[in-house]
Parts: structure tokens; C-alpha cells; sequence
């Protein structure tokens, strides 16, 4: 595992722009021995300001047998110190970043069933978690929730369906809180939907990331209402 202390410089090798407000970078290691993580961590964006640099948390979105490099998302802020840096970069510039932090992993062994609830761009750890962990264990029930706001905000259709080729038992809904008129899918907010999964009877764990509400209501019903056990429960705030 890379020091916590140790800065890094890391250079940009692509930009993606999923959407108007949802930028991803790959970004590649300079380090000779790579960047070494955990399923779940983050890593803290020193983002140039005239005194002293802003430092910014964003989860890693990659596989974490992947040494040579990672993928971080950001959601666009106006006015944000980080957004306004991120969104001006064209490729190619070195990021100082410092990392890995967090110990909100993968637990193991796995229960039977997995249920991923995430908001915006909290699906990066969720992401990273299903991609390092597919192969490990291919068996089990994962489910996810995805909420947004509208179909304009909707990203990574494709990787969620290249998922759902390798893993037989994984599924996933978007949840849109202000859809068109026409929309099809789930409507509202992702915890108004938990009663679509049977965790009552199933042994189960909840990785919860994105918006402090949406965790805040989530961990009321589990643990005060149905009595799930708080262990159960990791949850990783974007707000």
C-alpha cells in the first residue's frame, strides 16, 4: 500500500465528458513502482490556489488490481475551486495528488447478497468495488439503485450493461427525481424503492455513497425500523 504522506504526481492520459456536468479523468502514475489501492479509498486532488493548495476528495473508480494508473469522476460545482480547475484542463497536465485514504472496503467474506445505493458521482466506489471484485466473487446477488435528477444527467449505461454480461446475478435501476413526463423507470428518490429488495430474509450488506440525506434516511429505515445491524451498513458521504 502507497504512503499516505507521500505526494505523487500523476498525469492526465484522457478526459471524458459524460455529461455537461459529470468530467472523468484517467489519470496515469509517474511512480516506477505505480499506485497501489484499495477497493473503496479515495484520494485527495491538490487543487493550485495563490497561498496554499485545495485539497479535494474524490473515490477511485478503478479496478484495484490496476497499479499503473486510475479513473476519478467529478461532478461540476458552479463556482467550486476544484471545478473550476478540473473543467479547465485539456489533457495532458500533471495532478499533485496525495493517497490512498479511507477504510470504507469491500467486506469479506461477502454476504449473499450486495445492494449498492449511490447518488451522482457516489457510483465511482461502487464502480471500483464491482470491477475488483467480480472475479473474486462472481456468484453473488448484487443490486444497485442509481439516482439523478433527470435523463440529462444519466452516465455509464454502457460499463453498467458490460457489467451485467459478467456478472449473472448483478442488476440495477436509475432512479430520476425530476424525469420527463415519459419516463419509464423508477421515479423519486432511491431510498423510497428499498422495498423492492428482500434483505429481511437474505443476508445482506448496503455500501451506501453519494448525498448525506439520502445515507441519513436510508440507515433510519434499515437499522431503526428493520433492524438490520448497523455493520452492515458502509456508507461514504458526497456532499
Amino acid at each position: 500500500m502507497s504512503s499516505t504522506r507521500t505526494i505523487y504526481q500523476m498525469k492526465i492520459s484522457k478526459i471524458i465528458d459524460h455529461t455537461p456536468n459529470v468530467r472523468e479523468l484517467i489519470i496515469e502514475s509517474t511512480n516506477a513502482d505505480g499506485f497501489h489501492f484499495k477497493a473503496g479509498q479515495f484520494v485527495m486532488l491538490h487543487v493550485p490556489q495563490p497561498e496554499k493548495p485545495a485539497l479535494r476528495a474524490y473515490s477511485i473508480a478503478s479496478d484495484d488490481r490496476n497499479h499503473a494508473g486510475f479513473r476519478l469522476l467529478f461532478k461540476y460545482v458552479d463556482k467550486g475551486v476544484a471545478s473550476t480547475y478540473v473543467w479547465a484542463l485539456k489533457g495532458d497536465e500533471t495532478l499533485t495528488m496525495t493517497g490512498p485514504f479511507g477504510r470504507v472496503f469491500f467486506k469479506e467474506p461477502p454476504t449473499e447478497q450486495i445492494i449498492f445505493l449511490n447518488t451522482g458521482t457516489g457510483i465511482s466506489q461502487h464502480i471500483c468495488y464491482l470491477n475488483s471484485k467480480k472475479e473474486l466473487f462472481p456468484d453473488l446477488k448484487y443490486k444497485m439503485l442509481f439516482g439523478l435528477r433527470n435523463e440529462s444527467e444519466i452516465y455509464l449505461l454502457n460499463e453498467l450493461e458490460d457489467i451485467k454480461k459478467t456478472l449473472k446475478n448483478f442488476s440495477y435501476d436509475i432512479v430520476l427525481s425530476q424525469p420527463a413526463a415519459d419516463w419509464k423507470g423508477k421515479k423519486g428518490y432511491i431510498q423510497h424503492f428499498l422495498g423492492d429488495f428482500d434483505y429481511k430474509n437474505i443476508e445482506t450488506t448496503f455500501y451506501l455513497c453519494g448525498n448525506g440525506n439520502m445515507i441519513k434516511e436510508v440507515k433510519q429505515k434499515l437499522i431503526e425500523q428493520d433492524g438490520i445491524d448497523k455493520t452492515k451498513i458502509l456508507t461514504e458521504a458526497f456532499d
